[in-house]
């Protein structure tokens, strides 16, 4: 089966994940003579145009998530370097007796937790992360534009009940 057809197949889970009503028999709005006989490379055919008009944002929206995603895992792993820094710290800690080398770790990882909370709202307010948020809400607009479409909703009802997603 076509990623075309793969990706208007999970439009419309989304859209039935949402709660949005499917469309019923025969006399469905949308619905053409000889939509029963239609196979699911017909119906995929047709719901191609629905596809490429909404493939633009779901692509704009992936690569901001595959960059916010390579951005997270560098700062995770820039976390971790720095917490096994303070390994022996911790160590030294635990066998000093006089404290002072537990008060410096404790200082130490407030000092820590705190960059990673300043570092974590500048992640969240960053321009990247708005536009993620951005393309996000436009990727939902449109998808909410096009459950009122009546055709579509058919095609996407005729290829659940033709388990076409599943060829």
């Amino acid at each position: 089966m076509s990623a075309i057809f793969r990706t208007a197949i999970a439009g419309w889970a989304l859209g039935a994940a949402l709660g949005i009503p499917s469309l019923g028999a025969a006399d469905t709005p949308g619905a053409k003579p000889g939509d029963d006989a239609m196979t699911c490379e017909e119906i995929a055919t047709e719901l191609s145009p629905y596809v490429q008009q909404i493939a633009p944002s779901i692509q704009a929206l992936a690569s901001t998530q595959q960059q916010l995603y390579a951005q997270g895992r560098q700062m995770g792993e820039a976390r971790k370097a720095e917490r096994e820094a303070l390994t022996p710290l911790a160590t030294a800690g635990a066998l000093d007796n006089t404290g002072a080398s537990k008060r410096a770790y404790q200082l130490a990882l407030m000092a820590q937790m705190a960059r990673e909370k300043s570092e974590n709202e500048a992640f969240a307010n960053s321009p990247l992360a708005k536009e993620n948020k951005a393309q996000a809400e436009q990727l939902a607009a449109q998808g909410q534009q096009m459950q009122s479409d009546a055709r579509l909703q058919r095609l996407m009802q005729l290829a659940q009940q033709k388990h076409c997603d599943k060829k």
